[in-house]
This record gives C-alpha cells, structure tokens and sequence, in this order.
C-alpha cells in the first residue's frame, strides 16, 4: 500500500509541474500578444497622423480613412488566419494514410513537427489528439489515455474533436482491459456518438468499439466473428486488421 500511495503522490507532482510550466507558456504568449498589437497599434495611428498632415486632411476625411484602414485590416487578418488554418489542416490530413499503413513512427514524428510548429491553438488541439492514435498503433495505451485525459478542457467545446477524443479513450481503456472505465464512458458519450456513428468516416471505428463492448462487458460472443470477418472484408487497411487480430485473440480466450 505504501508503495502505490508513493507513485500516486509523484504522479500528482508531476501533473502540477507540468500544469504550472504550461500556464507559464500561455503567459508569456498572451504578454507577447499584448506587446505586439500595442506596437501594430501605435504604428497604425502613426501611419494615420501622417497620411492626415501630409495631405491636410479634415477630422472627417480623416475618420473615413481609420474606418476604410481598419475594415482593411480586418479582412486582411481573417484572410491570413483562415490560409493559415487551411495549409496547416491539410498538411494533418495529408498523414492520414500513414496511420493506414500502420508507420506509427514516421506518423508520429511528422504530427508532432507540426504541432510544435502551429501557431493555432485548436490545431495544435487536433494534432496533440491525432498523436494518440499513433501511441495506440505502437501499444503505449497508458500514454495515450494521459494524453486523451489532458486534452478534454481543450476540446470539450468542439463536438466533432471531443467525439473523437472519447472514441480513442474507450479504445484505449478497451486495450488497457479497463473495462468498467470504458464501458462508463461509452454510456456517458452514447447522445454524442450517436450523431457519428453513420459518418463513413468514422463508422469503421465504431464498429470495433461495438464488437470490444459485447465482447468484454457485456458477454456477447455470438457473432462476433462473423462480425470481425465481414469489417476486415469492409476495412482493410492494415491499422484496422491489427484492431481485428486483437478482437479475435480476445474471442479465443472466452
């Protein structure tokens, strides 16, 4: 006993380091933010009282121009924002096949590259997430379900990400052989899910989690390996026939 109250006790610690060091960050970017829309700010007003002085221009001729500059500004901003997002997004889904193919290390190191580059808070989201699929392909499910814990503030407010968070959280419980923790969660997702579970994308995905959800909760063998036979038929990529080999190993042990 006293040794399981050690580990808990440092884990804590670490969670709070690691809490600590990360509000520190999103500190110094919210100062350095501050600092550089006070310079853009300054700037802009200097750019204004010189375009005023060197054509003579009237307090109304010169309120045109600030509201003219400004919408400018504006959509300029929005334009670049919403590139940027693009480019970035598509460099994320351009990895995709990788998982496919089961390259769970070259996966890994491209998508955490673009997160420790990417300027967007929800990108950097979304890649952190699409970071637990690889971690699962290479059985770190301890570090996956971390990972998948931690991202939950950050993503609980995107219905689509958050989908896909609980997903690889019940897969990962499902792996660890947690079963009331994945069996729980699937109940508490059971409105969400629902609103995906016929996405072509995503419909593959929940078929595995169904088939671990009757097999190790619920006691429902038969099936199961008809079930597992026609979806390595419908999914064959070479991630997913790793899910069935498990799926299989698991029906010959009950």
């Amino acid at each position: 006993m006293r040794k399981i109250w050690e580990k808990v006790d440092k884990k804590e610690e670490k969670i709070e380091v690691k809490e600590n060091t990360s509000k520190g960050k999103d500190m110094k970017k919210i100062s350095k933010s501050i600092i550089i829309s006070l310079i853009l700010g300054i700037l802009f007003g200097l750019i204004l009282l010189f375009i005023k002085l060197r054509f003579q221009l009237s307090e109304e001729e010169t309120m045109r121009i600030y509201i003219f500059l400004s919408i400018a500004v504006l959509l300029i901003s929005v334009i670049i924002n919403l590139s940027y997002n693009f480019v970035y997004a598509r460099k994320i889904n351009a990895l995709t096949p990788l998982l496919g193919e089961a390259k769970y290390d070259e996966y890994l190191e491209k998508i955490t590259a673009i997160r420790d580059k990417v300027k967007s808070k929800h990108l950097r989201s979304i890649a952190e997430l699409n970071r637990t699929a690889a971690l699962t392909g290479k059985k770190e499910y301890g570090a996956a379900v971390e990972i998948l814990k931690e991202l939950e503030p950050r993503v609980k407010k995107m219905p689509s990400v958050e989908m896909v968070r609980r997903l690889n959280l019940c897969l990962n419980y499902f792996y660890l052989k947690e079963y009331k923790e994945a069996e729980t969660l699937y109940k508490d997702s059971e409105a969400l899910f629902g609103k995906y579970k016929e996405n072509a994308f995503y419909k593959k995905n929940f078929s595995i989690l169904d088939m671990f959800l009757d097999l190790c909760c619920y006691g429902k063998k038969e099936g199961v390996a008809e079930r597992i036979q026609e979806a390595r038929r419908m999914y064959p990529e070479k991630q997913l026939q790793e899910d069935f080999d498990y799926l299989e190993g698991l029906l010959e042990e009950r």
